[in-house]
Protein backbone atom coordinates (compact mmCIF):
# COMPACT_ATOMS: atom_id res chain seq x y z
CA UNK A 1 0.00 0.00 0.00
CA UNK A 2 2.91 2.55 1.32
CA UNK A 3 6.31 1.30 -0.05
CA UNK A 4 9.60 4.20 0.47
CA UNK A 5 12.70 3.29 -0.70
CA UNK A 6 16.22 5.26 -0.14
CA UNK A 7 14.25 8.57 0.60
CA UNK A 8 16.49 11.05 0.89
CA UNK A 9 15.15 15.21 1.96
CA UNK A 10 17.60 17.72 3.36
CA UNK A 11 16.96 21.57 3.61
CA UNK A 12 19.52 24.75 3.71
CA UNK A 13 19.78 26.96 6.40
CA UNK A 14 21.79 29.71 6.32
CA UNK A 15 24.24 28.02 3.77
CA UNK A 16 24.46 25.27 5.99
CA UNK A 17 22.67 21.87 4.39
CA UNK A 18 20.82 20.15 6.70
CA UNK A 19 20.17 15.95 5.91
CA UNK A 20 16.77 15.06 7.75
CA UNK A 21 15.81 11.78 5.45
CA UNK A 22 18.87 10.05 4.74
CA UNK A 23 18.40 6.49 2.45
CA UNK A 24 15.41 6.08 4.37
CA UNK A 25 13.35 2.68 4.20
CA UNK A 26 9.42 2.36 5.12
CA UNK A 27 6.77 0.12 4.02
CA UNK A 28 3.03 -0.01 5.36
CA UNK A 29 0.42 -2.72 4.63
CA UNK A 30 -3.43 -1.81 4.01
CA UNK A 31 -5.47 -1.52 6.89
CA UNK A 32 -2.34 -0.81 8.98
CA UNK A 33 -1.57 1.60 11.99
CA UNK A 34 1.61 3.29 12.48
CA UNK A 35 3.31 5.38 15.39
CA UNK A 36 5.94 7.96 14.30
CA UNK A 37 7.85 8.83 17.05
CA UNK A 38 11.70 11.07 17.23
CA UNK A 39 12.71 14.16 18.97
CA UNK A 40 11.83 17.48 17.64
CA UNK A 41 13.04 18.05 14.41
CA UNK A 42 13.56 14.75 13.59
CA UNK A 43 11.80 14.85 10.16
CA UNK A 44 8.65 13.48 11.33
CA UNK A 45 6.58 16.50 9.82
CA UNK A 46 8.69 16.37 6.59
CA UNK A 47 8.02 12.32 6.10
CA UNK A 48 4.49 13.07 6.01
CA UNK A 49 4.53 16.03 3.87
CA UNK A 50 6.75 13.80 1.19
CA UNK A 51 3.93 11.10 1.48
CA UNK A 52 1.60 13.29 0.54
CA UNK A 53 3.37 15.16 -1.70
CA UNK A 54 3.34 18.58 -0.48
CA UNK A 55 7.09 18.77 -0.68
CA UNK A 56 9.46 16.43 -2.99
CA UNK A 57 12.39 14.82 -1.84
CA UNK A 58 15.72 15.35 -3.15
CA UNK A 59 15.99 11.65 -4.48
CA UNK A 60 14.43 8.13 -3.74
CA UNK A 61 10.96 6.85 -4.04
CA UNK A 62 7.22 7.01 -2.64
CA UNK A 63 5.03 4.44 -4.25
CA UNK A 64 1.30 4.83 -2.39
CA UNK A 65 -2.02 3.42 -4.36
CA UNK A 66 -0.63 3.50 -7.80
CA UNK A 67 0.99 6.99 -7.66
CA UNK A 68 4.79 7.07 -8.01
CA UNK A 69 4.31 9.88 -5.57
CA UNK A 70 8.06 11.04 -5.88
CA UNK A 71 7.65 12.28 -9.47
CA UNK A 72 3.94 12.25 -10.53
CA UNK A 73 2.66 15.54 -11.41
CA UNK A 74 1.05 18.62 -9.10
CA UNK A 75 -2.27 17.37 -10.63
CA UNK A 76 -2.25 13.93 -10.19
CA UNK A 77 -1.09 14.78 -6.47
CA UNK A 78 -4.09 17.08 -5.49
CA UNK A 79 -6.63 14.16 -7.06
CA UNK A 80 -4.30 11.54 -4.98
CA UNK A 81 -4.92 13.74 -2.11
CA UNK A 82 -8.86 14.50 -2.37
CA UNK A 83 -9.53 10.80 -2.86
CA UNK A 84 -7.09 8.24 -1.70
CA UNK A 85 -5.43 10.19 1.73
CA UNK A 86 -6.57 12.20 4.71
CA UNK A 87 -4.90 14.75 6.62
CA UNK A 88 -5.18 14.85 10.35
CA UNK A 89 -3.36 17.91 12.06
CA UNK A 90 -3.33 18.96 16.05
CA UNK A 91 -4.10 22.60 14.28
CA UNK A 92 -7.89 21.33 13.34
CA UNK A 93 -8.02 23.59 10.11
CA UNK A 94 -11.33 24.04 9.56
CA UNK A 95 -13.41 26.46 7.54
CA UNK A 96 -14.62 29.28 9.70
CA UNK A 97 -17.47 30.33 7.22
CA UNK A 98 -18.91 26.13 6.66
CA UNK A 99 -21.14 24.52 9.36
CA UNK A 100 -20.30 21.45 11.33
CA UNK A 101 -22.07 19.64 9.30
CA UNK A 102 -20.42 21.16 5.98
CA UNK A 103 -16.85 20.72 7.66
CA UNK A 104 -17.49 16.68 7.66
CA UNK A 105 -18.43 16.64 4.32
CA UNK A 106 -16.18 18.52 2.60
CA UNK A 107 -13.41 16.35 1.38
CA UNK A 108 -16.21 13.90 0.82
CA UNK A 109 -18.06 16.27 -1.37
CA UNK A 110 -15.46 16.84 -3.52
CA UNK A 111 -14.57 13.51 -4.57
CA UNK A 112 -17.80 12.61 -4.71
CA UNK A 113 -18.21 9.94 -1.93
CA UNK A 114 -20.96 11.43 0.41
CA UNK A 115 -22.68 8.34 1.96
CA UNK A 116 -25.72 9.48 4.21
CA UNK A 117 -25.70 6.39 6.09
CA UNK A 118 -21.80 6.46 7.30
CA UNK A 119 -22.20 10.37 8.05
CA UNK A 120 -25.13 9.81 10.93
CA UNK A 121 -22.94 6.92 12.01
CA UNK A 122 -19.68 9.06 12.09
CA UNK A 123 -21.88 11.77 13.59
CA UNK A 124 -23.25 9.68 16.34
CA UNK A 125 -19.56 7.59 17.17
CA UNK A 126 -17.89 11.28 17.89
CA UNK A 127 -20.84 12.58 19.72
CA UNK A 128 -21.68 15.43 17.43
CA UNK A 129 -25.23 15.05 16.66
CA UNK A 130 -26.22 18.45 18.84
CA UNK A 131 -23.40 20.74 17.05
CA UNK A 132 -24.16 20.46 13.26
CA UNK A 133 -25.88 23.77 12.81
CA UNK A 134 -22.68 25.33 14.77
CA UNK A 135 -19.71 27.16 13.57
CA UNK A 136 -16.16 26.14 14.34
CA UNK A 137 -15.61 29.15 16.81
CA UNK A 138 -18.72 27.88 18.62
CA UNK A 139 -17.21 24.45 19.68
CA UNK A 140 -14.24 23.19 22.27
CA UNK A 141 -10.87 22.40 21.34
CA UNK A 142 -11.92 18.61 21.69
CA UNK A 143 -15.36 18.70 19.87
CA UNK A 144 -13.15 20.77 17.19
CA UNK A 145 -10.81 17.97 16.66
CA UNK A 146 -13.54 15.24 16.47
CA UNK A 147 -15.39 17.29 13.33
CA UNK A 148 -11.55 16.82 11.93
CA UNK A 149 -11.54 13.36 12.78
CA UNK A 150 -14.95 13.12 11.27
CA UNK A 151 -14.15 14.82 7.60
CA UNK A 152 -10.93 12.65 7.58
CA UNK A 153 -12.69 9.44 7.66
CA UNK A 154 -16.43 10.42 5.34
CA UNK A 155 -14.58 9.34 2.24
CA UNK A 156 -12.57 5.97 3.62
CA UNK A 157 -9.49 6.81 2.68
CA UNK A 158 -6.92 4.68 2.01
CA UNK A 159 -4.16 6.05 4.33
CA UNK A 160 -4.97 8.54 7.03
CA UNK A 161 -1.79 10.81 8.24
CA UNK A 162 -2.04 12.63 11.78
CA UNK A 163 0.45 14.91 13.05
CA UNK A 164 -0.07 15.02 16.96
CA UNK A 165 -3.61 14.90 16.01
CA UNK A 166 -4.27 15.14 20.19
CA UNK A 167 -1.13 17.73 20.77
CA UNK A 168 -4.18 20.17 21.32
CA UNK A 169 -6.25 18.40 24.24
CA UNK A 170 -5.37 16.92 27.71
CA UNK A 171 -4.35 13.87 28.37
CA UNK A 172 -7.45 12.75 29.07
CA UNK A 173 -9.68 14.21 26.24
CA UNK A 174 -6.59 12.81 24.53
CA UNK A 175 -7.00 9.00 25.55
CA UNK A 176 -10.73 9.70 24.36
CA UNK A 177 -10.62 10.56 21.09
CA UNK A 178 -7.45 8.64 20.30
CA UNK A 179 -9.39 5.60 21.41
CA UNK A 180 -12.59 6.60 19.25
CA UNK A 181 -9.98 7.60 16.50
CA UNK A 182 -8.25 4.03 15.95
CA UNK A 183 -11.66 2.36 16.18
CA UNK A 184 -13.13 4.44 13.32
CA UNK A 185 -10.22 3.87 11.27
CA UNK A 186 -10.01 0.38 11.84
CA UNK A 187 -14.20 0.61 10.78
CA UNK A 188 -12.99 2.42 7.62
CA UNK A 189 -10.49 -0.38 6.34
CA UNK A 190 -8.05 2.62 5.97
CA UNK A 191 -4.65 2.70 7.25
CA UNK A 192 -2.98 5.28 9.57
CA UNK A 193 0.66 6.79 10.05
CA UNK A 194 0.26 8.96 13.04
CA UNK A 195 3.22 11.31 14.33
CA UNK A 196 3.18 11.57 18.17
CA UNK A 197 5.91 12.35 21.04
CA UNK A 198 3.08 10.58 23.76
CA UNK A 199 4.19 6.79 24.43
CA UNK A 200 0.32 6.52 25.38
CA UNK A 201 -0.84 7.65 22.22
CA UNK A 202 1.71 5.01 20.33
CA UNK A 203 0.52 2.08 22.07
CA UNK A 204 -2.76 2.60 20.02
CA UNK A 205 -0.65 1.87 17.18
CA UNK A 206 -0.38 -2.24 15.44
CA UNK A 207 3.48 -0.79 15.37
CA UNK A 208 5.90 1.84 16.53
CA UNK A 209 8.96 3.08 14.82
CA UNK A 210 11.53 5.73 16.18
CA UNK A 211 13.01 8.64 13.39
CA UNK A 212 16.58 9.24 14.28
CA UNK A 213 19.28 10.23 12.31
CA UNK A 214 17.11 10.13 9.25
CA UNK A 215 16.62 6.51 9.59
CA UNK A 216 13.91 4.49 10.42
CA UNK A 217 13.93 1.94 13.80
CA UNK A 218 11.47 -0.32 14.97
CA UNK A 219 10.26 0.09 18.79
CA UNK A 220 9.77 -3.62 20.05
Amino acid sequence: MLSIKQLCKSYHYADVRQQVLDQLEFKMEAASSVALLGESGSGKSTLLHLIAGLDRPDSGEIQFAGHAVHSDTESSLAEMRRSQLSLVFQQFHLISTLTILDNIRFQAALCQRLDSQYETELVERLGLGSQLKKFPYQLSRGQQQRVAIARSLMHKPELVLADEPTGNLDEASSLEVMKLFTDLVRQAGSSLLMVTHSPAMAEFMDRRVQLHNGKLSLIE
